[in-house]
């Protein structure tokens, strides 16, 4: 760490943190939150198919979901691809090896298809969540 940061991190410890008491119980809650994802099964096929409409690796994808704020996928890879196996066990994907083994994964037509309609829906739902709120 910088010497500038340590200094600063010091005067941090002595001024403005120094009133501030977490038990573990507070540590566990705020650790909970911060793992917690507040994203909707609805809302991350969404964003899966919005990033499949180009070519991607799965690895691309965690990476762009992150972005997203997305973090379902990190530390637990495999429910990604098991979402990937489903998808294209439906037909909505398609997925093809490169010469270096690295599997790529697209939607195809049908999936395009049902992330216009996806996409649809989520406009609506959002419209009626704001006009149940806004009343």
């Amino acid at each position: 760490m910088d010497d500038r940061l340590k200094g600063l991190k010091k005067s941090m410890d002595a001024s403005t943190f120094s009133q501030l008491n977490f038990t573990e119980q507070h540590r566990k809650g705020i650790r909970d939150k911060i793992s917690k994802s507040d994203d909707s099964e609805e809302d991350i096929l969404l964003a899966v198919m919005q990033l499949l409409v180009h070519e991607k690796t799965g690895y691309e994808l965690v990476n762009f979901l992150r972005g997203r704020g997305i973090r379902k996928f990190e530390d637990n890879e495999g429910s990604l691809y098991a979402l990937l196996h489903k998808l294209e066990q439906d037909g909505s994907l398609q997925s093809c090896w490169n010469e270096s083994t690295i599997k790529y994964y697209q939607l195809n037509n049908k999936g395009r298809k049902l992330l216009r309609k996806t996409e649809k829906q989520s406009t609506t739902k959002r419209f009626t969540r704001k006009g149940l709120v806004e009343g």
